[in-house]
């Protein structure tokens, strides 16, 4: 067993406690090693009394700041050997940055009446019209060729939490998919293959009844049979598509192995996650990502910095592939350009610019003094280089963004 002592504050979903600070006589806990699983059980503690815990690594997520140093290690490994995605220049005056924000959310709602309208046609007669669909995939590609990652994502994952519908979800694959198929340098044809495969992936859900569909979305408890039943929808998709002109036997394949895993965890059974292809593994990791982000399969929802600890750690455990992974967060960032951070100093600034080496310590631009005052002029701060400053400044936390 492999522990490290963490504070009580430092805890979240998915670490695993071994050993807590409170003899056991002195403890109101029934049990002193477990699966953090709910936000509930953190407080809990805290209401115990609990200051620090250790946790067990090889069973549950490291500690935020190691599994930081070790995303970054990963990312950085990881896109040295890909074609240079970023570099350093300088950071964007936040207007611009503002001005690329707002086009960014009116091209989502642009891309969300085009998918809309796809998943408006199967509800009502059953079957894909592979132009229409064709129609979305290509507005959701112009908007990726227009604006930057950066702001397409934030666009993407605000409001996210806990709405799991069908149409947002397909919107984020296909979208999520083209980020990650340009970090592999997929070609053209490719990229449109994965992304008509990701907007489609899950349609085979329609035809499961709606009532394992919601269950699924509040609790992974599911009783054997309609766990059954759940894990036949990318068959499902497949019957669907594959007499239908304009899709072809590269999307079918992608779509029915999508949830395979490559540690064989996954389904269908008769399928190996070890041969699948990469643009499987793409599907499998957005898809992935957007679980954890709105909550389907039953775990609380996590915000996309969480997330992408949680995605690294699976890459880890060998349920996920770890370079594409390691893209994924390379492309985007472990605070993505535009989020709103409180630093250890309490003030509060903007990400504007990425280091690809110290993905942990961007560029920002300082907007408010602590207690929330505005300072009259904002600055810019690279926090990857402060020597000599006499109080390092140093992300405390994402915030949310105003919508």
């Amino acid at each position: 067993m492999t522990t490290t002592r963490v504070p009580v504050s430092e805890l979240q979903i998915g670490m695993y406690v071994a050993r807590l600070d409170l003899s056991w006589f002195r403890s109101p806990l029934l049990r002193h090693s477990f699966l953090i699983e709910h936000p509930s059980q953190i407080e809990k503690l805290v209401r115990a009394g609990v200051k620090m815990v250790d946790i067990d690594l090889t069973r549950g997520i490291a500690s935020p700041s190691q599994q930081i140093a070790d995303i970054t290690a990963a990312t950085t490994q990881a896109a040295t050997k890909a074609a240079p995605t970023w570099s350093m220049k300088q950071p964007k005056p936040l207007a611009q940055l503002n001005e690329e924000y707002a086009q960014a959310k009116l091209a989502k709602r642009q891309m969300d009446q085009a998918v809309q309208s796809v998943f408006t046609t199967i509800t009502k007669t059953g079957t894909v019209n592979p132009q229409q669909a064709a129609e979305a995939v290509q507005e959701i590609t112009i908007a990726m060729r227009t604006l930057t990652d950066s702001a397409i994502f934030m666009a993407l994952s605000q409001n996210r939490a806990e709405d799991s519908s069908l149409s947002q979800h397909a919107l984020a694959a296909c979208t999520l998919s083209l980020v990650v198929g340009q970090a592999v340098q997929l070609n053209p044809l490719e990229q449109h293959e994965l992304a008509t495969a990701a907007l489609l992936h899950d349609i085979g859900l329609l035809q499961v009844r709606p009532a394992i569909v919601r269950h699924t979305h509040l609790a992974s408890d599911l009783s054997k049979a309609n766990r059954q039943e759940f894990e036949t929808h990318p068959r499902r998709a497949v019957l669907m598509l594959e007499k239908q002109r304009g899709i072809d036997a590269a999307m079918l394949h992608l779509i029915a192995n999508h949830h395979v895993y490559l540690d064989d965890s996954g389904y269908p059974k008769e399928s190996r996650g070890q041969f699948t292809s990469d643009r499987t593994r793409i599907l499998m990791v957005v898809d992935r990502y957007d679980e954890l982000t709105t909550g389907f399969g039953g775990t609380a929802p996590l915000t996309p910095h969480h997330a992408f600890q949680r995605l690294y750690q699976e890459a880890q455990q060998g349920k996920l592939d770890q370079r594409i992974v390691s893209l994924f967060i390379a492309r985007i960032g472990i605070y993505p350009v535009h989020s709103h951070v409180r630093l250890n100093t309490q003030e509060l600034a903007v990400i504007t610019e990425l280091h690809q080496e110290k993905l942990h310590q961007p560029v920002v631009t300082i907007t408010h003094q602590p207690g929330g005052i505005e300072y009259p002029a904002p600055f810019v701060v690279d926090l990857a280089q402060q020597t000599g400053n006499p109080q390092v400044r140093a992300i405390e936390t994402i915030i949310p963004m105003d919508t």
